[in-house]
């Protein structure tokens, strides 16, 4: 966009400058904080390449990180300007801020006549209701607002209305487009919920990778019994995978290899990142004590044979990486699957909480960065699910849900085995409420 113009010329050594005179520059005020003086200064942009004709805005921030634009002068290839500046030529330019006697880092600025190459469509809100209106703004690469010259279509559908309002839960995809750009898809998950909590329980899932043919396995199942009654905020999940387990899902069959689970039994506390050296408590008790950035909340029924949730997830706090969610469907007290080796019981064995079914990806399905985000609640709703056909007693289902990342690591395994880059998880906090029932926010 094209408006102002900033004109630089050297004519054989005669400078031309349109700038005002050094006694109307901003005079250097009192440091913000007398106690702790500014002793450096940072110059930043937004954008640093950009068209003839745009308009580049600067800031300046002091060591403390006090906003001292306002107070200090610039320069464009030593040449005095007022901010925001404006370029009409092509061209890199140089330019550099002053505040009293400091001199901030030199930033480059590219002018092309260049088309732009990509948009960006944006929101004023991250995270909206049902009777909310959204404003939207669409910026080339250059930083240009072009939004009156897009157009932007929502589900598929063009609008002509800016703010968009909204009128009914669900998602809503927006797409802007500009002389043959397109832009990445904007999903906004609306809701009637007015706004998250603004704190949450830090809860524990104990993840038991265990199998019916594993000897050492039942002490680990008697330690996450002992916990999981001994606090309400702590669950357990039975994973059954290798050796002919009857109980062996696809998922876990996956995961045990995934994730080079190497010996049975392995108990994740809140992911591989901390397998637990159960019975000690310590470890729980670190995540347990950690503050919770989310928390979830879920309702459950089964109608006409299927199973319907709705999950919400709330943010108190922007996850700084992509985040997932993870439904299971666990089913505890069985006993009719074949007896557990090494203990004594036989077909009396009590298996807790044995993972049944996974109602998500394998690693589980995104929750759109743009819902996502402090003070929202993102909602899933699920319906018509299948129950498992071997399920023992529908009185004893139990919905799991977590939020989850996903990164890479080094680690050396029980053989002393290194295995690099290996995928892992960290949740961020879980959930866990009977199937029937329902389990606020808490």
């Amino acid at each position: 966009m094209k408006k102002l113009i900033f004109l630089k010329f050297i004519l054989l050594g005669f400078l031309v400058l349109s700038c005002s005179k050094s006694e109307d520059s901003p005079a250097p005020g009192p440091d913000p904080d007398p106690g702790n003086p500014v002793t450096a200064i940072t110059l930043a942009t937004v954008v640093s390449d950009v068209n003839t004709g745009s308009q580049v805005v600067f800031t300046v921030k002091g060591n403390s990180n006090e906003d001292l634009s306002s107070q200090s002068t610039f320069k464009v290839d030593g040449v005095a300007a007022s901010n925001p500046i404006l370029f009409s030529q092509e061209g890199a330019f140089q330019v550099v801020a002053a505040y009293k006697e400091l001199t901030s880092n030199t930033l480059t600025v590219t002018v092309t006549d260049a088309p732009p190459t990509s948009i960006v469509l944006s929101f004023d809100k991250a995270c909206y209701s049902n009777t909310d209106s959204a404003t939207f703004v669409v910026k080339d690469n250059f930083n240009n607002t072009v939004t009156t010259e897009a157009e932007v279509t929502v589900n598929g559908v063009v609008t002509t209305t800016n703010p968009y309002q909204f009128t009914a839960n669900g998602n809503y995809d927006f797409v802007a487009t500009y002389e043959g750009l397109t832009s990445s898809t904007v999903t906004l998950n609306v809701t009637s919920d007015t706004g998250a909590p603004s704190t949450y329980t830090k809860k524990v899932l104990l993840e038991d990778f265990t199998g019916t043919w594993c000897s050492q396995c039942p002490p680990a199942g008697t330690a996450i019994m002992t916990a999981t009654s001994g606090n309400s905020n702590i669950f357990g999940v039975g994973l059954h995978a290798s050796g002919g387990d009857p109980m062996e899902i696809p998922e876990t069959a996956y995961w045990s290899s995934y994730y080079n689970v190497t010996g049975f039994p392995t108990v994740y506390v809140n992911g591989p990142d901390t397998r637990w050296n159960f019975p000690g408590m310590g470890q729980v008790d670190t995540e347990l004590a950690e503050e919770a950035t989310l928390g979830l909340a879920v309702e459950s029924a089964v109608v006409g044979g299927k199973l319907n949730l709705e999950v919400k997830v709330g943010f108190n706090a922007t996850p700084d990486e992509e985040v997932k969610l993870m439904v299971y469907l666990a089913e505890d007290n069985v006993t009719t699957s074949t007896p557990q080796a090494g203990s004594s019981l036989g077909a009396n064995y009590v298996h807790r909480d044995v993972l049944r079914e996974v109602y998500t990806n394998q690693l589980g399905d995104v929750i759109p960065s743009s819902n996502a985000a402090a003070g929202c609640i993102y909602t899933r709703s699920f319906s018509g699910l299948d129950l498992p056909s071997n399920i023992d007693d529908m009185n004893e289902l139990k919905v799991i849900v977590y939020v989850r990342n996903t990164y890479t690591k080094t680690f050396v395994d029980y053989f002393g085995v290194t295995h690099t880059n290996s995928p892992h998880y960290d949740i961020y906090n879980v959930q866990e409420v009977h199937v029937g029932g329902t389990q606020d926010f808490d």
